[in-house]
């Protein structure tokens, strides 16, 4: 029997050879893959590939000051979260939280505060002038300021005869700026009652000073009365932030945000990818 050469390599072999041995390609018509009409073919696909869903961030609490050490990090996991002396994040240590103080709520890239049961609430650091209304709460240095303007000024009597008010300026029926310093357990502290546009905050020379708080800047902030009657509060570059109290829920959080929650100082940080 006559030997058939590769038509590949050239190589000759016997007729019974189905595949070439030097180059392993088909020696006889039967064994070739049957041509595939261009028309056939499918268009690559235009556009970038598809991908999957993109992976959840990672969304955690980044301990600034407070009860346990400064840079620890706390990942907050999916769905609803309670941080207190108890919950899905838990501060024991911490004799200011509530047993359940907040909770959260959080989707693959957002968080949300949902629920403030702790009776001290949480206070968000202004990035930028905010409006606030009247009964809102601002804390800054070590004080917490209690701001109410117009016909929103409760008579303010103290609960012991030890415990003096002390008003800066004639107390006024409806003033524009009322800001009250709220003592241990809500009692008054120092009043200042005004029809100015503005109340400035520091710790010395300014309308409500606070000389001996070591957290509070010269000039720390302001109140500012507004010609619509809304109040707005402005940061004026101090050191350790002014803080207002979250009071309207749901409250979304954004990457950098610092929270306040007992006398624990968070910031947030949301990574994605």
């Amino acid at each position: 029997m006559p030997n058939i050469n590769c038509p590949r390599c050239g190589t000759s072999w016997p007729q019974a050879y189905q595949f070439c041995g030097r180059c392993g390609g088909p020696l006889h018509a039967a064994n070739l893959a049957p041509a595939v009409p261009i028309s056939a073919i499918p268009p690559p696909p235009s556009g970038p590939a598809p991908q999957g869903p993109l992976p959840a961030a990672r969304i955690r609490l980044v301990v600034l000051r407070g009860a346990v050490s400064e840079g620890a990090s706390f990942d907050v996991p999916a769905g609803q979260a309670a941080v207190g002396r108890q919950g899905e994040l838990a501060f024991p240590g911490d004799a200011l939280l509530s047993a359940r103080h907040l909770v959260f709520d959080r989707s693959p890239e957002t968080l949300d505060i949902v629920g403030i049961p702790g009776p001290s609430g949480v206070f968000r650091r202004l990035r930028e002038p905010t409006l606030v209304r009247s009964g809102d709460v601002v804390f800054a240095g070590e004080q917490y300021l209690l701001v109410r303007s117009g016909d929103h000024i409760p008579h303010e009597t103290p609960t012991g005869n030890d415990i003096p008010i002390e008003t800066f300026g004639t107390p006024l029926p409806s003033p524009r700026l009322h800001i009250t310093q709220l003592l241990t357990g809500g009692l008054p502290g120092r009043v200042v009652s005004t029809d100015k546009e503005a109340v400035a905050v520091g710790r010395d020379g300014i309308d409500l000073a606070f000389p001996q708080d070591r957290f509070m800047s010269g000039k720390h902030m302001r109140f500012e009365a507004t010609a619509t009657g809304h109040i707005q509060v402005i940061d004026v570059g101090s050191l350790n932030g002014t803080f207002v109290r979250v009071n309207r829920l749901p409250a979304r959080l954004h990457k950098g945000d610092e929270i306040l929650v007992g006398s624990m100082l968070f910031r947030v940080e949301i990574d994605v990818g």
